[in-house]
């Protein structure tokens, strides 16, 4: 159940003795815009670089090993329409420690001197640890042109999306990173502390009175925090959205985008789930089997699903000379799935191994937590395996059928080879 603590600050806490650990995660949330998600990737990566109390990672990696080898982590990310501030740690359960160390209270204390009291200069962030903190993030952005997989996906992902937040990633966009200064990154730590809407969950065999009482050792002021539905809807394209970049490289890269009309845990989720993985989601699946195994004309093709933002993705690794040979393959996957050409025994596999997945996610604390995080904004998000596995087996052909009837393609990004003579 997730409770009041004031205005815009919420603690859930999910009472099990499943693990061993104590999994504490603390979420700021706020608008996805497109200089936010810059900002706060690498606003991350400087909150956990050094603090007042810590001067350098060492001495954060030195507290949590006194911790019993406690996990920390910090990152940033966007989910739909919302811009993700993540702080997590991971602790031994205190029924399995010997001594009587409060790693509990040691932990709630951690992450609020690394959040509280930040390592500043003038009131700005420290420059030699600012600087630094930028320009890894900077090399990191301009690597991915090494990585043509990435490049590939990231330049679909421009392509297809019209809004400009959407089409930023999650790292952010190395444009404007370039003018962000300390004082900037400050003034939106600040807004992030006093205005995000703040979500406590503790995962674990959890004292609620005492995780209450250490949880009040981290003081955030009352907010008025307004916060867009969670899911983006993209409207749908008369046109296919076509872009071709060349490069030297022996491995051309063919990515396409489906939109769907479904979202997580929305009305037909289950039979779109379902249509994903054996469209292309799992070995199992018909662009796995035929386009690469069957036909030998990828060296990889999979399909993902983005359920927050309405789309499905194709990667694929081709002979660049083969786009158009691709490219029909592909759409003859799809067409196999509309009019159920595909077998009864594939179709109970694929759903099989869906609900194994799925079972096995359940094991994670920290897929637990987030599926907390997930049923705030999407009530209907399943926790229940039982409840899970009844969905997916109640999927019937034809609703599978249908759902690959409704996607929509909209999009096609070509990595093509300049060694080679067409397209």
């Amino acid at each position: 159940m997730n409770q009041k603590i004031t205005d815009g600050v919420y603690l859930n806490i999910l009472q099990t003795q499943q693990f061993k650990t104590i999994r504490l995660s603390i979420q700021f949330i706020a608008p996805a815009t497109k200089v936010g998600l810059t900002k706060r990737s690498l606003l991350a990566s400087v909150l956990s670089a050094s603090s007042q109390d810590y001067r350098d990672q060492v001495a954060i990696a030195n507290e949590l090993q006194a911790m019993y080898g406690a996990g920390f982590n910090m990152n940033a990310y966007r989910q739909g329409q919302l811009a993700i501030f993540n702080v997590s740690m991971r602790i031994v359960s205190p029924q399995y420690l010997r001594d009587p160390q409060d790693l509990q209270q040691q932990a709630i204390a951690f992450i609020g001197r690394l959040l509280f009291k930040p390592d500043l200069v003038d009131q700005q962030f420290n420059p030699v640890v600012f600087e630094r903190e930028k320009e890894n993030m900077a090399r990191y952005i301009a690597s991915i042109a090494d990585d043509k997989q990435t490049m590939a996906s990231l330049a679909l992902r421009d392509l297809y999306f019209t809004d400009e937040t959407q089409q930023t990633p999650n790292f952010g966009d190395a444009t404007d990173l370039a003018v962000v200064t300390a004082t900037d990154l400050y003034e939106t730590y600040q807004a992030m502390l006093n205005n995000d809407r703040v979500q406590m969950t503790l995962v674990g065999n959890i004292d609620e009175d005492k995780a209450h009482a250490d949880l009040a050792q981290l003081t955030f002021a009352p907010r008025d925090s307004q916060l867009p539905a969670i899911f983006y809807q993209q409207p749908l394209s008369a046109t296919v959205r076509e872009a071709t970049d060349e490069q030297p490289v022996q491995q051309g890269k063919l990515n396409l985008a489906y939109q769907i009309p479904t979202y997580f845990y929305q009305q037909n989720y289950y039979a779109m789930l379902v249509t994903n993985a054996l469209f292309g989601g799992t070995p199992l699946s018909l662009l796995f089997t035929n386009v690469r195994e069957k036909a030998s004309l990828a060296y990889y093709a999979s399909s993902g699903l983005d359920p927050f933002r309405g789309v499905i993705t194709v990667q694929t690794g081709i002979e660049s000379q083969q786009k158009d040979r691709v490219l029909a393959i592909i759409e003859e996957q799809r067409q196999a799935i509309i009019e159920g050409q595909f077998e009864q025994a594939v179709f109970e596999q694929t759903k099989l191994a869906l609900i194994n997945q799925f079972k096995s996610s359940l094991d994670n604390a920290a897929y637990l937590g987030q599926q907390q995080l997930n049923q705030l904004f999407v009530p209907e998000t399943e926790i229940d395996a039982d409840q899970f596995t009844d969905q997916v087996l109640a999927v019937t052909k034809q609703a599978v059928q249908e759902q690959a009837a409704n996607m929509r393609l909209q999009a096609i990004y070509f990595l093509k080879g300049v060694d080679t003579n067409e397209a």
